[in-house]
């Protein structure tokens, strides 16, 4: 029992350095995805919305495997999240390369390379979110989760800091990229080496303590497992919320650097101001976690996030967006902790692959969806605000959907969770 519990602390140990520097990596090469390709590559906005809108689509996409080969998954999570990993952060430092293409062939270029490594890391995260669900037990989530996302927050953030003096200090937008991309590939390596060290904790019976609904256990004979009634009003909030925010998906950057004419370093600055009020304003959600419990805590924050959008629209100029996406953190830090708890305990072990599968698979078809209607929104009314508004009251009606009706994972009783 020693040695397992050694191996399991050296995984979680692994899983720190992976996390973070995949997240410092993927957030260097596509937080400036957008701007790339509008302002080195000369694409146009259809050209972007196109882009996101495979993105979000492709990435939904891979996660039919997770419904259908659910037990496959399962018995090769640890293979499946390294080779998917790996094609995922390694491909996404490769956009550089559309540099040496001439239109629409750069086009074509990232077009099929987002089709790639979605694919990849949407496989990828099955078969993580699967392992991590058995890695970490739910008496620790809490705890564990917010630490993780404190930490991935200061990776992110220093992404987004080296971003900013590559570009204060590399004039030559060509040059500037060209090294933030190398940075990322750097790291995407060091990423995979750390992931490559995990080990696969086996399997939980019990489910994290979550036992399944006895009217809803799959049958042994069943080719797709079913999922628990809690875990379907969970997947039904979240493609209400999930529609709601990626309204306004292709224009956040568009706004910021075609409407307030801004640049790299306000889009990179304000990124930075977010993810930095994340890593100070998660211990206050995690204090109102153990006291309200997960519902409350994800209505709540869920009616946070409503004023974004409102903010955005608001302010005078790019450099004002900085508040905007501050408080955006704040409100976001909520969803990440109680988002992580949602998704890897709200069903037992056996049921967690599929669940996660049809999750992301819905949420992002939905998103998919939601971006391309924002996009016919914007351009039949000829308001880039448009899409924003329409977001925020959608948002708030989504938190009212969670208050009602959304299942309680954290058992409040419980003195665990701090």
């Amino acid at each position: 029992m020693t040695g397992t519990g050694n191996a399991a602390e050296r995984s979680k140990r692994y899983f720190q350095f992976e996390t973070t520097s995949y997240n410092f990596s993927v957030n260097l090469s596509s937080g400036l995805a957008n701007a790339f390709a509008l302002r080195v590559l000369n694409l146009d906005i259809l050209d972007i919305g196109i882009l996101t809108s495979t993105r979000i689509f492709t990435y939904a996409l891979s996660q039919l495997p997770g419904v259908f080969f659910a037990s496959y998954i399962k018995r090769n999570r640890k293979l499946l999240w390294s080779i998917g990993g790996a094609l995922n952060r390694i491909g996404l430092s490769m956009s550089i390369l559309s540099v040496l293409l001439p239109y629409p062939y750069n086009f074509e270029y990232l077009l099929g390379l987002t089709t790639l490594t979605q694919f990849a890391g949407g496989i990828a995260g099955i078969a993580a979110g699967d392992l991590l669900g058995d890695l970490v037990s739910l008496e620790e989530a809490a705890g564990f989760w917010a630490r993780i996302n404190k930490l991935n927050y200061v990776a992110i953030a220093s992404s987004m800091l080296t971003g900013t003096l590559v570009f204060l200090t590399i004039r030559n937008l060509l040059e500037a990229y060209t090294v933030v991309y190398l940075v990322s590939l750097a790291a995407a390596v060091f990423s995979t080496a750390m992931l490559l060290s995990i080990r696969d904790p086996g399997h939980r019976n019990n489910g994290n303590g979550i036992a399944p609904s006895p009217n809803n256990s799959r049958s042994k004979n069943s080719r797709v497992p079913s999922i628990s009634d809690n875990a379907s009003k969970y997947l039904a909030l979240q493609l209400l919320f999930s529609f709601s925010v990626n309204i306004p998906a292709p224009f956040w950057d568009y706004l910021v650097l075609n409407v307030l004419g801004g640049n790299e370093v306000v889009i990179l600055f304000k990124n930075m101001a977010g993810l930095m009020v994340k890593f100070f304003t998660i211990d206050f959600w995690k204090k109102r976690l153990s006291l309200r419990g997960s519902r409350r805590t994800m209505s709540l924050g869920m009616a946070t996030t409503s004023l974004v959008p409102v903010a955005y629209i608001t302010v005078p100029n790019s450099w004002m967006t900085v508040l905007a996406e501050a408080y955006s953190g704040f409100a976001w830090s909520s969803l990440d902790l109680t988002g992580a708890l949602y998704t890897f305990y709200i069903t037992p072990s056996e049921e967690r692959p599929v669940f996660i599968s049809l999750l992301n698979l819905s949420s992002n078809l939905i998103a998919s969806v939601a971006s391309f209607t924002g996009s016919v929104i914007a351009g039949l009314t000829g308001l880039v605000y448009a899409p924003f508004m329409i977001s925020s009251v959608l948002r708030a009606i989504s938190s009212g959907v969670a208050y009602r009706f959304a299942p309680e994972v954290v058992n409040n009783n419980s003195n665990k969770l701090g």
